[in-house]
């Protein structure tokens, strides 16, 4: 006799997600809050960083019991952290960011999940735009971080998505005491020796107190008009694409596209650098000197990250 055919998923709660999660307050909500909207193919994903010792034992006990409390399929591992920053030459938050993403992608492979819950909320998203302004960042940096992302891999495809984005601090904590929900608290959260921890607990009060307000709605609100201006500007360098990038790579430097505004023109060299190329390392200084190669009087060649070069002849720019 035939094995029965494995039930299909009939409905979006039946597909199988991710959730990343920490133990910590924000994503012990946002499992407590999913499992409310009636998602119940849910995969536990918990990932030990390795840089708080005994803590994080105690944070993957947490997630276990909270497998078990719900009847969930979890997966935890670990990752030496410090020792991968090491070896790569990697800040800890990049080493941090890419074994995730290498977790995440193994687990979704796994069990054949394409969706990532994260935890992200309202301050997170303030404290992220207040930290892109003051690195140098462009109108896409201020955006923030997007309700739903996605994150590729060659053939493979995340869609990472937010849910809690728009809750402030204090809704979660609300929601803790309201629901009686148990969580681990992450002493590294008090420790100002970390970038973010000090804007959390030293800039943003001190901006508060200066402008006799909230500031972070107010940050929120420019991320979320730099998100609809940047995504309408990056629409229209797109179109140009479609009509300026050769078969050979090159871009044609007609009139018509010299006399786009350079708002649209420096996310056309972007896209072409980038996504069309696949170029890394570029900054947003490689754009702004490509930008100036463009009209005739403009130099006609500039360095690159990775030893490259961009240059331009007969009307049409490439890298060597």
């Amino acid at each position: 006799m035939k094995s029965a055919a494995k039930a299909q998923p009939t409905s979006e709660a039946d597909f199988p997600v991710l959730v990343a999660i920490s133990g910590g307050r924000d994503s012990v909500v946002m499992l407590h809050w999913l499992l409310s909207q009636g998602r119940r193919n849910i995969i536990l994903c918990h990932l030990n960083h390795g840089l708080r010792g005994r803590e994080s034992g105690q944070d993957a006990a947490l997630i276990r019991r909270l497998a078990k409390q719900h009847a969930l399929p979890c997966e935890i591992q670990k990752r030496d952290v410090a020792v991968f920053a090491k070896k790569h030459q990697l800040s800890l938050e990049t080493a941090g960011r890419q074994l995730r993403h290498d977790f995440l992608f193994a687990m979704a492979e796994k069990h054949g999940a394409s969706t990532v819950f994260l935890a992200h909320h309202a301050d997170d998203q303030a404290e992220t735009i207040l930290a892109n302004l003051c690195r140098g960042t462009s109108v896409s940096g201020l955006s923030g971080m997007a309700q739903e992302t996605q994150l590729n891999r060659g053939a493979q495809r995340l869609t990472l998505q937010r849910p809690l984005l728009e809750w402030r601090r204090a809704e979660i904590d609300a929601y803790i005491t309201q629901h009686q929900l148990i969580y681990r608290e992450d002493s590294s959260n008090s420790s100002l020796q970390h970038r973010r921890n000090r804007l959390r607990h030293q800039v943003l009060p001190l901006l508060n107190d200066v402008f006799g307000r909230d500031v972070a709605p107010i940050i929120a609100r420019l991320g979320r008009q730099a998100e609809r201006d940047d995504a309408a500007l990056s629409q229209m360098a797109a179109q140009l694409a479609k009509s300026h990038i050769s078969s050979d790579g090159s871009l044609q430097l007609t009139p018509a596209l010299r006399a786009e505004p350079s708002a649209i023109l420096s996310r056309l060299l972007q896209t072409w650098l980038t996504d069309h190329l696949c170029l890394t390392g570029i900054e947003t200084t490689d754009i702004q000197a490509a930008l100036s190669m463009l009209h005739p009087g403009g130099p006609a060649k500039i360095n690159l990250p990775k030893n490259r070069h961009l240059r331009r002849k007969a009307k049409r720019l490439w890298v060597q």
